[in-house]
């Protein structure tokens, strides 16, 4: 009636995740670290009358567009790390600057490479 077999595969495999469980929550954790400062690198880049980018983004769109905030994609050489406003219903307006794996900043979309020059 009991199998003894079954329980014990059981306890290996609940085993087996109990290891895997702290690693990948260990990973998850580092990968929001890593968005986090790869974020943070574009929004303190210099921008006009000494501002950084965030603050420059800040004063000029937050009070006139809805602010959807920051968001970060992979790219195959690093991150892509995006402001976007909402204009209207059915526009965005989105600013894109890739960071690369040494930490390099550079303007992708074309509203970024206008933004600060």
């Amino acid at each position: 009636m009991f199998d003894k077999s079954f329980t014990h595969n059981n306890r290996r495999r609940l085993a087996r995740a109990g290891l895997i469980l702290p690693v990948a929550l260990a990973s998850a954790l580092a990968a929001a670290a890593s968005d986090t400062e790869m974020t943070q690198t574009v929004k303190i880049q210099p921008c006009k009358g000494g501002e950084t980018v965030a603050q420059y983004l800040d004063h000029k769109l937050s009070s006139s567009f809805r602010d959807l905030g920051w968001r970060m994609f992979p790219a195959n050489d690093g991150f892509d790390v995006e402001r976007a406003f909402l204009a209207s219903k059915f526009m965005e307006l989105r600013y894109r600057w890739r960071v690369d794996r040494s930490g390099q900043v550079r303007a992708i979309s074309e509203r970024a490479q206008n933004l600060c020059s």
